[in-house]
């Protein structure tokens, strides 16, 4: 039990990240409405398919939780940076779409957390 408290906290970051990616996903997958017309998510589709959104953030996230679970370290270090990548994308398109809004700098701050954790080498002994 010690040991499962430990490897939370240590990759707590790591699964904070990886969990508000698969929420994030879900809920895109499950309202599609959010990403069709929402005003705010069209430099998005400009460039993604909506239907593809959600479920790369979904197995981004999932993905990345069974490397942490499973301790695979190249996957992770293959991860970041698209976990980085899709994030800050997003939070720079809420930035600059109109009509102005904040969601925008939570999508950044969750970029930042990637690449926090890249930064910080959250991959334990290795």
């Amino acid at each position: 039990m010690k040991r499962i408290k430990e490897h939370i906290i240590y990759y707590y970051y790591s699964y904070l990240l990886a969990l508000t990616s698969i929420a994030y996903g879900w809920k895109l997958i499950v309202h599609p409405e959010i990403l069709q017309t929402y005003k705010v998510y069209q430099n998005i589709r400009d460039v993604f398919d909506h239907r593809f959104i959600g479920v790369f953030f979904l197995l981004l996230g999932a993905s990345y939780t069974i490397a942490t679970l499973l301790d695979f370290k190249r996957i992770k270090r293959l991860l970041l940076p698209a976990f980085t990548f899709i994030w800050a994308f997003f939070g720079l398109s809420f930035v600059l779409s109109e009509p102005p809004n904040t969601v925008g700098l939570l999508t950044l701050g969750i970029a930042l957390l990637s690449f926090g954790v890249s930064l910080r080498g959250d991959f334990k002994d290795g």
